[in-house]
């Protein structure tokens, strides 16, 4: 007999009643179904982005690719509304850049622009001014799992053309979904740790936004790797920070300080954003020894990796936006988009290869911003 129960944020444990090891699942609208169509990086040239005026390469240009110029009737102007869980942070200025270059390539579509500002009920009332305006399709990257489930299941059952994309909710009622292949990305990290500490050690992994999918499945894939790969490697967990470089910084600080942080051996990272807070806090406590594996790969990660203070990155681009809007505008059209798409990542960023890397990556050399 199995019996389940609840773990929270999107795991359950499953145990044998008759004695056997307890298993973690993770539930299925965390993860792209099996059924999702893949897509290699198909990139293009590199050019300017429209917000930071830095360079970068849209890593899935040639994919569902829409020719340049006007969209369905030439003599109609067409509305698509995107609504974005955060603004002050890279990741999502970069997701806008590349929404930004592809409707910069038809006339006749119009794009109004929902900031959040990291406020799930905000985000809910948006798509509601959204849809108060009959939009032709709606593009969301949403916050959180719980809060955006129902309005986004709601605006699909209303008629509404609705594309999501990297960030997951509890619900299938969509037009299409774009996800970034999460479980590879944290079997890499967890594979390289395991490679780097030799099968034992402790290792402290540190999330953010506590309940988005993104935080669940960094967390339940990497243990699942590493508890498959090497068992004598122990986790321990830091408080989370919300994604943000200042907060890193201080629970680094706080971790290093305690008697938890004293005997890691690496550190596993859910975001290169908090990873640069992180190792900030190394250098100011000299304890730059420790290894630091995480997930994103900007241009600030990027640069990181070629110097030394952070040893690998898993690229998770948030240059795919371009991809978002030209599903909706296949919508629009009338055509057929798949109805899951998982966007293959690149290699490992490591040190071999961060200075090729450097120039197509996302986000700028400057400072990055908290929350």
């Amino acid at each position: 007999m199995v019996l389940t129960a609840a773990c929270g944020g999107g795991v359950t444990r499953r145990s044998d009643a008759a004695g056997g090891a307890s298993v973690e699942q993770i539930d299925k609208y965390l993860l792209a179904p099996a059924s999702a169509s893949r897509i290699d990086p198909a990139p293009g040239p590199i050019e300017t982005d429209p917000i930071t005026g830095a360079t970068l390469s849209l890593p899935y240009k040639g994919a569902y690719a829409v020719p340049d110029g006007p969209i369905g009737d030439p003599s109609k102007t067409y509305t698509v509304c995107f609504s974005q869980a955060l603004i002050r942070h890279p990741f999502p200025v970069a997701l806008r850049s590349s929404l930004m270059l592809e409707a910069a390539r038809h006339p006749n579509l119009k794009v109004l622009t929902y900031n959040t500002d990291n406020d799930p009920l905000k985000q809910v009332q948006d798509l509601e001014t959204c849809a108060a305006q009959k939009p032709d399709a709606i593009l969301v990257w949403p916050h959180s799992i719980a809060p955006l489930t129902p309005e986004i299941k709601k605006l699909t059952q209303q008629g509404f053309k609705v594309v999501g994309m990297e960030r997951t909710v509890a619900t299938s009622d969509y037009t299409s979904w774009i996800y970034l292949d999460d479980e590879a990305e944290t079997k890499a990290m967890a594979d390289a740790i395991a490679e780097k500490l030799g099968g034992s050690g402790v290792v402290a992994e540190t999330s953010g936004a506590v309940g988005s999918s993104p935080q669940i499945v960094r967390s339940y894939g990497f243990k699942k790797e590493l508890t498959a790969k090497a068992p004598g490697i122990k986790v321990v967990t830091t408080t989370p920070t919300d994604y943000s470089e200042a907060q890193g910084f201080q629970v680094a600080l706080q971790f290093l300080g305690s008697p938890q942080g004293k005997d890691i051996k690496a550190w596993y990272v859910h975001s290169g954003t908090i990873a640069l807070g992180i190792q900030k806090a190394m250098a100011q406590l000299k304890r730059t020894d420790i290894p630091i594996y995480t997930i994103d790969g900007s241009k600030q990660e990027v640069q990181a990796v070629q110097g030394g203070k952070i040893t690998a990155i898993t690229p998770h681009s948030p240059l795919i936006g371009d991809v978002a809007l030209r599903l909706a505008i296949m919508a629009i059209e009338g055509k057929q988009v798949p109805k899951d798409l998982i966007l293959n990542q690149d290699e490992l960023i490591t040190q071999s290869n961060a200075a090729e890397i450097l120039p197509k990556a996302w986000g700028t050399l400057g400072t990055n911003t908290g929350f």
